[in-house]
This record gives structure tokens, sequence and C-alpha cells, in this order.
């Protein structure tokens, strides 16, 4: 996902911003925490994915954060929750985004 792509950008604090993914309707679509960053080779758009929401096949909505490699778990990511509503999962990921490993320069 990338600030160039058409899909809603739904929170926007000028660091980090959350958007849903064009694919789906809001209501169905997995969304993207971002964070704006220097434009390099890894980073070409200027933002790294740090984090996203997701509806389960359960109808449940997950929501993680990425995090340096866990060794224990052999896990990129910290599980915030499984939710009953899209919004609840949006809420702890938008609450939680200062958590996440960014591992590019803002700038």
């Amino acid at each position: 996902m990338s600030m160039q792509s058409n899909g809603d950008v739904l929170l926007d604090d000028g660091e980090f911003f959350l958007q849903h993914s064009c694919t789906s309707p809001a209501s169905i679509a997995n969304g993207f925490l971002m964070r704006r960053c220097r434009v390099s080779r890894t980073t070409p758009e200027g933002a790294d994915c740090i984090g996203g929401y997701y509806l389960e096949f359960d109808g449940t909505w997950r929501a993680d954060l990425a995090i340096h490699h866990d060794g224990r778990t052999g896990s990129e990511c910290r599980l915030l929750g499984r939710f009953g509503n899209r919004l609840e999962a949006i809420h702890a990921l938008w609450t939680h985004r200062h958590e996440a490993d960014t591992p590019h320069p803002l700038d």
C-alpha cells in the first residue's frame, strides 16, 4: 500500500497514516498502518508499512504491529488483538502506532 494508491486514508497525524486497501469495499477491506519516512531503495514511496488490520475467516478483525524479529517466537509482528468489528481494530492499531518498530528514518 502506498500514498499514491487510491485507497482511502482514514487517519493521518502527519507522521503516521492509516489507509484501507482499495481492493474491496471499506466494510470488508484490510487496512495498513503506514509511517512516512525518507525515500530510499527500500521505501521508494516515502512510506513504510508498519502494521495492519485484517478481516479473518471467522468474521473477527485482527490488528498487529511490526516488531523486530523475535527469535523465540519467530514472529515479526505483535498481535494487538482480535476484535468484533473493524472500528475496534482500527482504534487499537491507531492507539498503539508509536509502539511499532520503524527501521527507516523519518527524514
